[in-house]
């Protein structure tokens, strides 16, 4: 008897993301891979009243949905997709993704055709939704390493075919970013495959930072091509929460230390980590008392993930020291040369 089980399970987490929905349904529907025994959607609408459920449920019955009676975090959200689905592989995506007709067939193929490979991504680019709609911009294309424990990405960057190589790389975007379902269960901690203390950002990194710890690769695929809408709208209102989704920023990069790097390397690093990651004027006087201690009051938790993730990992300190390069070293330059921005300084929209 042939499996029921879908090839790709999408999970879409939605917060007041009604205006972008039909563009993103109708960008999964024309998949070239795309048909109901092949992949599956869900929608999880994470504590918003805009219609979005009601919208999917008169226009797009293929797609299932799950509601949060309030916004649980992105991490949280995306665990009770990953549980919910039944796919070989998970594409997570943002409600303002559209993805090129052929993203769905050409990640399956690299997907399958690479066993050790637990994530990958490729070209995203900026979509202005009010205006010219596709752009030569680009929104990321992963997380190409981390220098001094800060993130570089190539977000604003103009694509002038600097990127056209396959290569691994340390992180992907959950922006847009398929997962190996296999690999997922094989790296969760207390049954959590993203870190729930991460309500918003980084959840990410997080988890490509533990999938590298433990023997799985993490890949850049250029000819995957989705695009990210850029909406004025959405702009204003982000504005407002800036100071605590920076803040939320700063204090993940911390508990994502903490949680993964090797009490060695931070040795040999530590006047260089206290410095840019722990002395921060923003973090200890713009944060006040109130956001640190809610970061104090999660360094339990992360050090006993840490634990677990320690005595499961497969990978040496050395093998995991080649993401973590300095300003002198050539491949800093290489990354330099390519106009990479620092990721860290201007926090994504999720």
């Amino acid at each position: 008897m042939e499996s029921t089980h879908p090839e790709i399970s999408i999970i879409i987490v939605g917060y007041k993301s009604k205006k972008y929905l039909d563009a993103c349904l109708k960008s999964i529907e024309h998949q070239t891979f795309y048909s109901p025994e092949k992949v599956e959607v869900i929608f999880i609408n994470n504590g918003s009243f805009d219609g979005s459920i009601r919208l999917i449920q008169r226009n797009y019955r293929w797609v299932s949905t799950l509601r949060n009676m309030k916004n649980v975090g992105v991490a949280v959200a995306l665990n009770q997709g990953i549980k919910y689905c039944s796919g070989k592989y998970v594409l997570v995506m943002s409600t303002d993704v559209i993805l090129e007709k052929d993203y769905l067939e050409k990640a399956y193929k690299k997907m399958e055709y690479n066993k050790r490979i637990a994530a990958i991504m490729g070209k995203i680019y900026k979509y202005n939704f009010n205006q010219s709609g596709k752009t030569p911009y680009l929104d990321s294309v992963g997380i190409f390493s981390v220098v001094d424990r800060e993130i570089l990405s190539a977000r604003g960057v103009r694509d002038e075919g600097q990127f056209e190589d396959s290569e691994q790389i340390f992180s992907v975007r959950n922006i847009c970013a398929m997962y190996r379902k296999d690999a997922l269960e094989d790296v969760k901690i207390d049954d959590e495959y993203f870190d729930e203390n991460f309500f918003l950002y980084l959840e990410d990194v997080d988890l490509c930072w533990r999938l590298n710890l433990f023997g799985w690769k993490v890949y850049f695929l250029p000819e995957l091509i989705s695009y990210h809408l850029v909406d004025s709208g959405k702009k204003a209102a982000l504005s407002e929460s800036q100071k605590k989704e920076r803040l939320a920023f700063i204090k993940n990069e911390r508990l994502m230390i903490i949680k993964n790097e090797f009490f060695l390397t931070i040795m040999h690093d530590f006047w260089l980590i206290t410095k840019k990651r722990f002395c921060k004027k923003t973090f200890f006087i713009e944060g006040g008392v109130s956001h640190y201690l809610r970061y104090l009051s999660q360094i339990p938790k992360a050090i006993k993930k840490r634990g677990k993730i320690k005595k499961r990992k497969r990978v040496s300190r050395l093998e995991m020291r080649k993401w973590f390069i300095r300003s002198n070293n050539s491949r800093y330059l290489y990354y330099k040369s390519k106009s990479l921005y620092i990721y860290a300084k201007f926090p994504p929209t999720y």
